[in-house]
This record gives C-alpha cells, sequence and structure tokens, in this order.
C-alpha cells in the first residue's frame, strides 16, 4: 500500500436480501438491548509503550477494538493536522483483529527520519478515516548533539567568545570566521537558537537574554536564578574530550549604571535614598566623585550580589572535578581598570574606584582572561561598549553624548587549573569607539580583529584562546625515563692541571650542566665542563656532578667516581688504564672510550675480545692520553665481551663490557666470550667424525 487507504478503493458487493433484513433487525433490536454504535466505539482504544521516541526510532503501538476489521489500520500524523485526512500522514499499518499490536517506524512516507517535534497516532476503520478510538500523542525527541571528534590524549584548543547582541541577527559567518568554540551571548532572545543552529551548534538557553553557544557537546544545563541579573545566568556543562566545564552566561543589570556618575551623568539609580536628580540617564548639574556615594549606587544594581551567587555555584562544581568559566555583559567597569594611573582620563574626574563585581569575583579566585594578558589598563583599556558600529547612528550608540563614556564591560574570568591553559585573549568588532558622541579611532595599543562580515552589535566582542589538557592528555604528556651516562673525570687530577668532565653515555640530545665537587661539597663557580685544580685542593677527593635535561624527560643526575687530587711531584704512574662511555653498548651501536697513562705518540689497536673483532685505531696524545668512539659490529652477539686496548708492545689493556641485541634481533643463546675453545675438544670431535665415516663406508661394503 503506497499511500493512505480512501474509501472508494472497496469493491462493491451485492448484499443478499437475508443479510439485508438482518440488519436492519439489528438496528430495531439495538436501542432495546441499550447498545450504540457509539458505545461500541468506547470499548476501542490504542496505547503507546512511551510517548518520546528516539530520531528514527519505532512507535509501538498495542490496539484492542470490539469492532474488529482487517482492514483497521494505525497512521502517525502530525500534531499541526489535527484530522486524519488523505496524503497528510506519515508511516502507517494494518491493525487487524479485536487486538494485537503494531510498529510504526517514526519515518515520513519517503523513509526519512521525522524531525523533533510532536506528533499523534490515529486508530482509523476498515481503510477509511472514520476513528476506531481517539488519538494517542507522541513526541520525537531531539537528536543528541555529539560534537567534533576530539582526542583526549591530545590537547584540546577552545576557543571562547563573549559578545552581545544587541538583539540584531548576528551572522553566523561572522562567528565562523572569529573562530569560536564556545560563545556567550547576551540580549539573544530567540538568536541564541538560530546562530546555533546555523552554526551547528549545540546551545543552552531559556529565551531569555542571555544563551551559552558550544561547538562541543552540552551534557547538562540549568540557570542559577539570582537578583542583579536579566534571566539569571545560564549554566551548561560542556564536554571537551574527557573534560568537563561549567560554563556560565549572564547579562547583568542595565540600570544603577554608576559608571555614568563621575561623567556627570544620572544612570537611573532608582532606589530611595539616592538624589532624584540620578534616576533616568539625562546629564547632571556636575560628576559625582565621592566614591562610597558611587559604590552604593552600584551595590544596589543586585549586581555584586550576583557575582556572588555565581562563585558559590562555581565553587561546587570545582568540586566536582570540573572546569568553571563565565562570560558575560556585566553593565560595570573592572576594578583593576579604574585605577590610580587612569584617575584622569576616560572622563574618570579622579575617581579611582573598587568596583564590586569584578572585586567579588577575583576574590572568588577567578581570573579576568583580557587582564591577564594586558595588566596596563592604559596601553591596553580593552574598550568594549560603545562599538563604532557601522551603518548604525551615532545617536543609536552614544548615551552620554557630552562625555566619555568609554569602559571595558564585557569580560571572560575562569578559574585557574592545572588541565586549562590561557593562550591569548583580542578585541573582536569595529576598531573605532564612540566619544562624546561622535565616532573616534582607537586610543590603545590592543590588538582589534575586525571580521570582514558586518558588524550589528553596538558592543564590541572578547575573545580568548583556551588549551584544554584533561587527565587523559596528562597522563600522556607525563615525562619519561633518561638513559643515565656513568660520569668520569678525564686527565691527571694534580695541582695545576685541567681536568675534564666525561658525562657518559645518556640519551641521545641530553643538554648538560656540571657541578665539581672537593670531598663531597660544590666548589662556588666550579660549573664548566673543564676544571683547573688549585694547589689548595692537593691530598682531598675531586668528583663532578653531571645534571641531564630534555624535552619530554624527568630531568636527572649523576656523580663520578672521586679521584685523589696529587701534588704533580708524586711519581707518574706508567700503567696505562682505559675508561669506557658506558658499561653496555648495543650490537651496531657506538662506545665512547677514554685512556691515559700511554706512552706520548703511541699507535694503539682496539679490538673486542674473546674472538678479536677490530675496532678500530688511535694514537695517544702527548700526554699519553686518547679519547675515541668505535662501533661495535651488529654481527657481534649479546652478552660479556672485553674491550681491549693492544700497545706497540704487545701488552693489552682490558675492560668488561656487555653487548646487547639490537631491537628485533632473534633471541638466541647468548655467545659465550672471554675463553677458546679447548685444544684436545677440537681433536676429540675429528675423531668422532673420522669413525663416523669408516662404519657408514663398512656398512655399504656389506651391502654390496
Amino acid at each position: 500500500m503506497s499511500s493512505s487507504p480512501a474509501p472508494g478503493s472497496r469493491r462493491r458487493r451485492r448484499v443478499p436480501l437475508l443479510a439485508a433484513v438482518l440488519a436492519a433487525g439489528v438496528l430495531v433490536v439495538s436501542p432495546l438491548l441499550g447498545t450504540s454504535p457509539a458505545a461500541a466505539a468506547a470499548a476501542s482504544e490504542i496505547t503507546l509503550q512511551t510517548t518520546e521516541v528516539a530520531p528514527g526510532g519505532n512507535v509501538s503501538v498495542d490496539f484492542a477494538t470490539d469492532r474488529p476489521s482487517a482492514k483497521n489500520w494505525v497512521a502517525i500524523y502530525p500534531a499541526s493536522k489535527p484530522e486524519p485526512c488523505d496524503a497528510c500522514g506519515m508511516a502507517w499499518a494494518y491493525a487487524p483483529g479485536a487486538s494485537g499490536s503494531v510498529q510504526l517506524p517514526a519515518k515520513d512516507r519517503s523513509g526519512n527520519p521525522l524531525p523533533a517535534g510532536d506528533y499523534r497516532v490515529e486508530y482509523l476503520y476498515n481503510d477509511g478515516y472514520t476513528r476506531v478510538s481517539e488519538p494517542v500523542a507522541f513526541s520525537v525527541a531531539e537528536a543528541p548533539y555529539e560534537g567534533p571528534a576530539v582526542d583526549p590524549t591530545k590537547p584540546i584548543a577552545l576557543s571562547v567568545v563573549q559578545l552581545n547582541l544587541w538583539g540584531k541577527t548576528t551572522d553566523a559567518t561572522m562567528l565562523t570566521e572569529i573562530g569560536a568554540d564556545l560563545i556567550f551571548v547576551e540580549e539573544a532572545q530567540s538568536g541564541a537558537a538560530a546562530i546555533a543552529r546555523d552554526l551547528g551548534f549545540d546551545y543552552h538557553s531559556t529565551g531569555g537574554s542571555a544563551g551559552v553557544i558550544s561547538r562541543y557537546p552540552i551534557v547538562d544545563a540549568g540557570v542559577v536564578t539570582v537578583p542583579g541579573t536579566q534571566g539569571g545566568w545560564m549554566k551548561a556543562i560542556v564536554q571537551v574530550g574527557d573534560t568537563q566545564i561549567a560554563a556560565y552566561g549572564g547579562h547583568l543589570e542595565y540600570r544603577y549604571y554608576a559608571t555614568y556618575l563621575p561623567r556627570g551623568y544620572a544612570g537611573d539609580v532608582l532606589a530611595a535614598g539616592f538624589p532624584a536628580e540620578w534616576r533616568g540617564w539625562n546629564k547632571l548639574s556636575a560628576p559625582v566623585t565621592d566614591v562610597p556615594q558611587i559604590l552604593a549606587a552600584n551595590e544596589a544594581s543586585g549586581r555584586p550580589a550576583a557575582a556572588t551567587a555565581l562563585t558559590a555555584d562555581m565553587a561546587t562544581e570545582r568540586a566536582a572535578g570540573r572546569l568553571t568559566m563565565m562570560g558575560a555583559d556585566m553593565n560595570e567597569p573592572s576594578t583593576l581598570d579604574w585605577t590610580e594611573a587612569t584617575a584622569n582620563l576616560y572622563d574618570h574626574n579622579g575617581v579611582v574606584a573598587p568596583w564590586q563585581t569584578t572585586s567579588i569575583l577575583r576574590d572568588g579566585g577567578l581570573v579576568d582572561a583580557y587582564r591577564a594578558i594586558y595588566p596596563d589598563p592604559v596601553t591596553h583599556p580593552g574598550f568594549t561598549w560603545p562599538a563604532d558600529t557601522p551603518n548604525v547612528s551615532v545617536s543609536q550608540l552614544a548615551w552620554a553624548p557630552e562625555a566619555d563614556e568609554r569602559d571595558r564591560i564585557d569580560y571572560i574570568f575562569f578559574a585557574p587549573d592545572e588541565r586549562l591553559t590561557l593562550e591569548s585573549t583580542r578585541i573582536v568588532g569595529p576598531k573605532g569607539d564612540i566619544v562624546r558622541g561622535a565616532r573616534a579611532l582607537p586610543v590603545s595599543d590592543e590588538e582589534i580583529f575586525t571580521p570582514q562580515t558586518l558588524w550589528t552589535s553596538d558592543h564590541k566582542g572578547l575573545q580568548a584562546e583556551f588549551t584544554v589538557c584533561g587527565e587523559a592528555c596528562q597522563a600522556a604528556a607525563e615525562p619519561g625515563d633518561l638513559v643515565i651516562g656513568t660520569p668520569s673525570i678525564i686527565g691527571t687530577a694534580t695541582v695545576g692541571a685541567t681536568v675534564t668532565a666525561q658525562p657518559g653515555e645518556w640519551t641521545t640530545g641530553t643538554a648538560f650542566a656540571y657541578q665539581w665537587l672537593v670531598d663531597g661539597e660544590a666548589i662556588d663557580g666550579a660549573t664548566s665542563a673543564t676544571f683547573g685544580i688549585p694547589a689548595s685542593m692537593a691530598g682531598r677527593a675531586l668528583s663532578v656532578r653531571v645534571s641531564g635535561s630534555l624535552d619530554g624527560y624527568a630531568p636527572a643526575q649523576a656523580t663520578s667516581a672521586p679521584v685523589t687530587v696529587g701534588t704533580g711531584e708524586e711519581p707518574v704512574s706508567e700503567t696505562p688504564t682505559i675508561v669506557l662511555g658506558s658499561q653496555t653498548v648495543v650490537a651496531g651501536g657506538s662506545l665512547r672510550v677514554f685512556g691515559e697513562g700511554f706512552a706520548a705518540g703511541a699507535p694503539l689497536r682496539l679490538e673486542l675480545h674473546s674472538t678479536p673483532v677490530s675496532l678500530g685505531t688511535v694514537t695517544a696524545s702527548a700526554a699519553g692520553e686518547f679519547a675515541t668512539t668505535v662501533r661495535v659490529p651488529a654481527s657481534v652477539s649479546a652478552g660479556a665481551h672485553t674491550l681491549v686496548v693492544l700497545l706497540p708492545d704487545g701488552t693489552q689493556v682490558r675492560a668488561a663490557v656487555t653487548v646487547t641485541a639490537a631491537q628485533g634481533a632473534a633471541a638466541d643463546g647468548l655467545a659465550q666470550t672471554g675463553g677458546e675453545l679447548p685444544f684436545a675438544a677440537v681433536w676429540i670431535a675429528l675423531a668422532a667424525l673420522g669413525l663416523g665415516t669408516a662404519l657408514f663406508l663398512r656398512r655399504r661394503l656389506r651391502q654390496q
């Protein structure tokens, strides 16, 4: 059946006379029995197993009737269609018999999932549009927002924007151009939903002034209702990787705008106890510079109380393990902006005001993102209002046309956390301002990004770039362990001599720092790789401590074995010695070798024993020393070996070294070194071979 059934599709049938008589009898007898068609219909009903269906899911319908028909049917209709009709239904199916169950897909006739909204199921009679029972309503839920795929083991960039929309239609293209991930909006009303839809983002808003729009999923939401705000703080729990952020959007009370009082304008201070002249927005007879009076008017706005409620709720969220941040048009300057340095700027008229709302937020452990990057309010005032909005008359932008009313009243605050790093901030919007009722160019050094898309707000926006690195990210970034070498001292440790610190074999790329020690105590200023030994150190123990550091690794230290400083008058030992940079080396790898006590200019040969493997040659210096790097062939078996330096007269100087198998090499048994195959064993093997050969030949001769 490709479309809703119609009564006209039924075949006509000739009714026998007897059937007609029986039908007439039923009509006559029915009233006498107290039964009517309406009463019969009342015995029919449908029920739904759930009244909310997931997008693309199924609607389970149970039906029962005393008017059964093989062609009774159920169908989905939109709530906007009050009566069943042809070609206006959705999915449908027959419901034959007196009772049963039917599954209806929540899809349209083309098989597409129904959009979120309200619907109903109709139970209709015998291929027609007469109701067997009353319909039952249900809804299709919104599809869960999934957001972008992220790797929680990597740092996640989060661009946060604060913007008063001014009740205008803000083009989502502008926010795309800015590059926003988390957006706090005010004077939004239905704008938050529209922008989120155009961006393909998630959002939370009650349709009032403030809203939160997010590229990342909002997994929970609510409202912190408090006076001093226009609709309360919109709270959205945003899931970024494995980290949750409690994000609060707010629009604080715009009246009691006490920042106008020092500028000689009323700020619509309505509470009792203040001069009547302060009501409305007109120019005052004189600027108000009494700071306690100004702050009292500001307190009456309820904005400080709203900040107190916010910090309390944020503290609860932080205790639950979430990051916290907010974006708001607070309609109040910052205590960090009205300082001694700005007292005679921007018509402050000498006033230094510790504005309460920002003070409460800072006392609650929050950081002003803009001032964290730009602490100087003179070079970077950060003005966000009023903006020089194009295509809007100045009369609509200036409320105090004879004053410099510029202020920073839009903010992003956040609580410090090791999982959250503030990278940068900038102002977004028109470059110009409105000053004394006229358009003016900015006077600061701050960065202002102006989108190509037409700006439609009387505010400038604020953008802060963060990096989120949650538990998985931090675990992945934990430092590794350095391979630590064995430090040694190269040179003859005698008074007046200069010795050199050899760090040994560390992880490739390690940077070194040195500290020379005498009798285990640090020598002031002795922090280079070489050290000249003074006479005062004769007979004392000299050593060197090497500190290694490398990005991605935990720093480490190692100290050389101490050597006793001679006076220089003792006979120099003629016994040559060698020191290895490491006691182990990978097959195919390199090894540093140092030697002293050799004859000046002596040619020396280096080998790896027991089976000799040549490692090259080196010539001793005039002081009888050498330092060289040898490469151990990859073919050398893993196990214990001996590095041998051969003098011209055949004398050997030996040092033990362990060769480890190269990565991926077969795990065969380690070769034995340090001894030679016994001569007798060779003859025994040859005799056994000869005996076996003789037996084999004798057997063949017998067979022949």
